[in-house]
């Protein structure tokens, strides 16, 4: 006779509905900090398990699966669903609910008008074509961006050394250097994807594993084209590049449109 062995938190009649089939169960019933802990790893497999789902009906299962274990946590804790329906609803009330489906986008301060304007898109292309190689620079009194190319790569150029000594002379009054590689950290911003948008935790092991040493970059892009995410992976990007092109502005003190 086989024996499968488990530790895990399971709804109250599956010991029954397990004897039904002519099979034999052995349960433990628990208490205080184990029970805690328990409930909460079936909080996350529960949410692992919606998000895996593409049956729509299957889904909503899920979904009714999840708000079951999320009343257990909250009982665990001593609180009473009708509690939690209270603050829930208090929070409705102060901030609303999601039935508008609103997607924030940014948030400005206009209390500074005489701040400087830049073109995000300025910003943004100096994020998106950042090297090791080239240094971008925004230049405050044409309202462009510059690239000046390390001598050490491409060699001297008349135009490139022009410009790197116009740089060096104007520093921080005509010209400021736009977010370099180093800022954007390509590399953060690839194991944020996996660790926040990956629903499933083994696929999330197995792709934390592939991203260290060389190709790790070929690798990744491999595997979120294999589980059909490369577009989720590009927004995510994208929107990554969006928050160091901000923060940029915000640093140095731009209003950007």
């Amino acid at each position: 006779m086989g024996i499968e062995r488990y530790r895990k938190l399971v709804r109250d009649r599956i010991p029954e509905i397990i004897e039904a089939s002519g099979k034999i169960c052995k349960t433990e019933v628990l208490s205080g900090e184990e029970y805690l802990k328990l409930v909460d790893e079936k909080l996350k497999e529960e949410l692992s398990e919606y998000y895996a789902e593409y049956d729509p009906q299957k889904k909503l299962e899920e979904l009714a699966d999840l708000v079951e274990v999320i009343y257990a946590a909250a009982q665990a804790r001593g609180y009473s669903i009708e509690e939690l329906e209270r603050i829930r609803k208090k929070k409705t009330d102060e901030r609303g609910a999601f039935a508008e489906k609103i997607l924030l986008t940014e948030v400005s301060d206009p209390g500074d008008e005489n701040r400087p304007v830049i073109k995000l898109d300025i910003v943004l292309e100096a994020v998106e074509m950042a090297s090791d190689n080239c240094t971008y620079y925004y230049d405050i009194q044409e309202k462009e961006s510059v690239c000046y190319m390390d001598p050490i790569f491409y060699g001297h150029d008349e135009e490139n050394d022009d410009l790197g000594e116009l740089i060096e002379a104007e520093w921080m009054t005509r010209f400021i250097a736009l977010p370099t590689r180093f800022e954007i950290n390509e590399y953060n911003i690839m194991e944020s994807f996996i660790e926040e948008e990956i629903p499933n935790e083994s696929v999330q092991d197995y792709m934390f594993s592939r991203i260290h040493g060389k190709g790790a970059f070929r690798r990744f892009k491999e595997d979120v084209r294999k589980i059909g995410m490369e577009q989720d992976w590009y927004d995510y990007r994208d929107q990554a590049y969006r928050n160091v092109a901000i923060e940029w502005c915000d640093e140095n003190g731009f209003n950007y449109e």
